[in-house]
């Protein structure tokens, strides 16, 4: 009786803990999350794409393209649903250097993606390159591949589809990537629509740790949004204002600086700094001499021209073919070209060096430097002006940070909005209009 009831109490402890530990023993491992699929590539980043179409919806008004009704948030929500993309979610887009980009969308409905993929098929060559039951299409028209599963979408161009594929289609739960991690874990531009974060190469090479980028435009320009972060200090520091040219309304280009340069200059392991100084020795200019000699403060003008008389020498023979030299001169158009900087004690070794080296050349009381036309220098206390002008530029105080680019009929304009410490912050801002004609071309609506 007591050996029937000490099996019938460790029956009974067994069959408990079957019970308890069951669904430990046979539950399924958790599905992996969207984030967890996501791939490593040098510019990753999210778009709501809702939000960026509301955004950049007024631009497309604004430069009447013939699709802008296409691209509502209403009618792309609709598509969205139509085809199964959870449009009401982010977006995952990745790139590499190498050329190759792609972008994640979630799904809603996988049988409804599929259903589109059919119809996409009635009008455009697409080739089924399905295998171990991953879904998988390329088209080559466009040159990007196609791959979905029930919760996602990915369109991917570029050599390493299966390898993109693989670890997307093959990813476990709480297998987010390091360096996804550490893009989620940032608080920089997170109410922005679209955002790109990298950790490239190429910007660790100039001692920039990573940097993340966001778009923000209005009706007529694109403008984006730049943050760079070092793991130690930033050379430079912004400064108290110092003097400008006076700029014109005729400038094709121009530079302001305004800086702290005293932590560059002293500086002897700084990637920036070696960078510059190893551009400058391939044309041949002394950029180590300008960076021990620079004060801070630059100021470059390019635009416009103004009339100046040219000196020029013909020969003529007479009866007796004897020849002799004329002096004659002719009025010409002068670009017009104006640069201001400040230096230390080492300005005129810097001057003296750019002689030395050609890229400086006197003619008279002028010079030239390399193929720009001749320029009168003038020194006013540590400052040096140069220009082409026959009246030396007006000067004002600013402590702007920027550039200005006029290239091809589009506006560029770069600016230093902060550096502090470990940050630093800036934007770039164009005219939107060749982005709208090539998207123009792109996409042509019937």
């Amino acid at each position: 009786m007591y050996k029937k009831s000490l099996i019938i109490t460790l029956l009974a402890i067994v069959l408990a803990a079957f019970l308890y530990f069951q669904p430990f023993i046979f539950s399924k491992a958790p599905q992996p999350r969207i984030i967890d699929r996501l791939p490593d590539a040098d510019f990753i980043g999210s778009v709501k794409i809702l939000d960026l179409i509301k955004e950049t919806n007024s631009m497309l008004y604004f430069y009447k393209t013939p699709f802008r009704d296409l691209t509502s948030a209403e009618y792309l929500l609709g598509q969205g649903k139509t085809f199964g993309l959870n449009f009401q979610k982010e977006i995952f887009i990745f790139a590499n250097e190498n050329g190759e980009y792609g972008a994640i969308i979630q799904l809603n409905d996988s049988t409804k993606t599929k259903q589109a993929l059919e119809k996409v098929k009635q009008n455009i060559a697409v080739i089924d390159s399905s295998k171990n039951k991953m879904h998988v299409y390329f088209i080559p028209k466009l040159n990007i591949f196609l791959h979905y599963d029930s919760k996602y979408l990915l369109v991917y161009s570029g050599k390493n589809v299966y390898k993109v594929m693989n670890r997307i289609h093959n990813a476990k739960h709480m297998g987010i990537s390091k360096l996804w991690k550490e893009y989620f874990a940032l608080n920089k531009f997170k109410n922005e629509n679209l955002v790109v974060f990298s950790k490239w190469k190429e910007l660790q090479k100039y001692g920039v740790d990573y940097a993340i980028f966001a778009h923000d435009s209005d009706s007529a320009n694109f403008n984006l949004k730049c943050y760079f972060h070092k793991n130690d200090q930033f050379p430079f520091s912004e400064m108290k204002p110092g003097s400008s040219l006076v700029k014109g309304k005729t400038e094709k280009a121009s530079i302001e600086l305004h800086l702290n340069a005293e932590k560059f200059r002293s500086s002897k392991n700084d990637p920036f700094k070696k960078f510059l100084i190893a551009k400058g020795r391939k044309i041949s200019f002394p950029m180590a001499a300008f960076i021990a000699a620079w004060e801070g403060d630059l100021s470059f003008a390019e635009g416009g021209s103004h009339q100046a008389k040219e000196r020029y020498i013909i020969s003529e023979m007479d009866e007796d073919f004897n020849v002799t030299q004329h002096e004659r001169f002719r009025n010409i158009l002068v670009p017009n070209y104006s640069l201001l900087f400040n230096t230390n004690e080492k300005g005129d070794y810097f001057i003296n060096k750019l002689i030395e080296k050609g890229i400086m050349q006197q003619e008279g009381n002028q010079f030239r430097v390399l193929y720009s036309p001749l320029l009168y220098m003038v020194k006013k206390d540590n400052y040096y002006y140069l220009y082409s002008s026959t009246k030396r530029p007006k000067v004002e105080e600013s402590i702007k940070n920027e550039a200005y680019l006029s290239l091809k009929g589009t506006n560029y304009f770069f600016k230093l909005d902060s550096i502090n410490n470990q940050e630093m912050m800036g934007s770039v801002q164009f005219s939107a209009s060749k982005l709208v004609q090539l998207l123009n071309k792109k996409i042509k609506v019937k």
